[in-house]
């Protein structure tokens, strides 16, 4: 059995990776792929502190599913901002998105 400290470290590494992506990057698509990240390093560390005393509780089953959920809406949003700025010439870099008007 792989030992909670790993998975914590495992969990912390993805997280600061995450972290950096969102701190130096302005491309769109790059920062929403290290908002994923975070959202797998949170899911890892949830489910590894959730089943380590033996079986995996249904509150961390359900708390993993509602991870999903959340990365499962931020892609949506992802596409659809992609579409768009794609269609109007504009540039994926986040400091030009206010350049979007209805």
């Amino acid at each position: 059995m792989i030992m909670l400290a790993y998975l914590i470290a495992l969990s912390i590494a993805l997280f600061a990776i995450g972290l950096a992506g969102i701190a130096t990057d302005r491309h769109l698509v790059v920062i929403m792929l290290a908002v994923e990240l975070i959202f797998a390093a949170s899911m890892i560390a949830l489910v590894s502190f959730f089943s380590y005393p033996g079986k995996a509780s249904p509150g961390a089953v359900l708390m993993m599913f509602a991870i999903f959920t959340v990365a499962a809406a931020e892609i949506i949003t992802v596409i659809t901002f992609y579409v768009y700025m794609k269609r109007g010439g504009i540039d994926f870099d986040v400091t030009k998105l206010s350049k979007l008007k209805w």
